[in-house]
């Protein structure tokens, strides 16, 4: 065998064993383990609810895969920075996100031109143990001190509810308005904590917030509570506050189910996204995740893994119509 023929045959074998390592496709076959490190994505200000959601489910995951797991607070934009961080990102399972319902809301507004079942892998969906997440407040000096105060006052008169525009409270304040057939003015107060303010300082006269954000307020005298919206589920009641009637029981029909969201980029690998899935709800179900959101009745289960993105489309086409009704799509 000349030199010429011997380098021609090494050059073939080493194409040959490139070409083997690269696989059928001709690409590096992507990995199906977690990532080493994952960062999660989280549109909401560090200390609020799905701050401490993201971080007590992110320590447990953790804990059980050996991934290092980061909670990064994204607000900029409205949570749509997070969002498209996510949706642009590799499908390797490196950057998720987690959200909730506000993300339907925002897509159905047009804040936000995507949608999760369309432009996401929706890997996770969860909803609250907690039967009554939402509350109706008026402040300790309103003479609404009931919801039958509160119903017969709209009838009459412009009621000023304090809002995040284009948020949750907005959406269930706008159907609440509608059941009850009260009349109102909306204003903006930004989030549970500065409606809460408000309500205080007597420069709204009623808001929806949730629960937890409103139990102190409550518990201290600052604020009354008039009747939590519920999931609809019929005797349902918060097990936050116990003794206030539900809208429903109050013979008004008004309800809001809640979802939290975990999703990666559109083409994020199946198999990773499955055990994204597993590790979460596995989480869910842990003492020590447990021992922090049950007090706080922000326990949560997950549907399936099949069931969740069903869920949210469904919930999607409610929310478009409910936002269309009240004028909320930006034009």
């Amino acid at each position: 065998m000349n030199k010429k023929t011997l380098l021609t045959g090494i050059v073939i074998a080493a194409i040959s064993a490139a070409l083997m390592g690269c696989g059928a496709s001709g690409g590096a076959k992507a990995s199906s383990e977690l990532p080493k490190n994952i960062e999660v994505q989280v549109p909401a200000k560090a200390g609020g609810g799905t701050d401490v959601m993201a971080r007590t489910l992110g320590q447990e995951v953790a804990s059980k895969t050996g991934s290092n797991v980061t909670i990064v607070n994204n607000t900029d934009g409205g949570g749509v920075v997070a969002m498209e961080t996510v949706r642009t990102a590799k499908g390797d399972g490196a950057k998720i996100l987690q959200y909730h319902t506000s993300m339907l809301i925002k897509s159905a507004t047009k804040v936000y031109d995507k949608t999760a079942n369309d432009d996401f892998k929706v890997w996770g969906v969860s909803q609250g143990t907690e039967k009554g997440q939402y509350v109706l407040v008026t402040s300790a000096d309103s003479d609404m001190k009931t919801i039958e105060d509160f119903v017969n006052k709209g009838k009459s008169a412009e009621i000023k509810m304090g809002i995040e525009t284009g948020g949750t409270t907005h959406v269930i304040t706008g159907l609440m308005a509608k059941a009850s057939g009260v009349q109102v003015k909306y204003v903006e107060a930004g989030s549970d904590t500065e409606k809460l303010t408000a309500l205080v300082g007597n420069t709204i006269d009623a808001c929806i917030v949730n629960v937890n954000q409103a139990k102190q307020y409550v518990e201290s005298g600052k604020a009354n509570a008039l009747a939590v919206i519920t999931n609809g589920e019929e005797g349902a009641r918060s097990s936050v506050l116990p003794d206030v009637p539900s809208m429903t029981e109050s013979g008004i029909d008004c309800s809001w189910a809640s979802y939290n969201i975990f999703a990666g980029p559109k083409d994020m690998n199946e198999d990773i996204a499955k055990k994204l899935y597993d590790a979460y709800a596995e989480a869910a179900k842990a003492d020590a995740v447990n021992e922090v959101l049950e007090p706080a009745g922000m326990a949560m289960e997950f549907l399936s893994y099949e069931e969740g993105p069903k869920k949210l489309a469904e919930q999607q086409a409610d929310i478009n119509s409910v936002v269309e009704e009240l004028g909320l799509v930006q034009k």
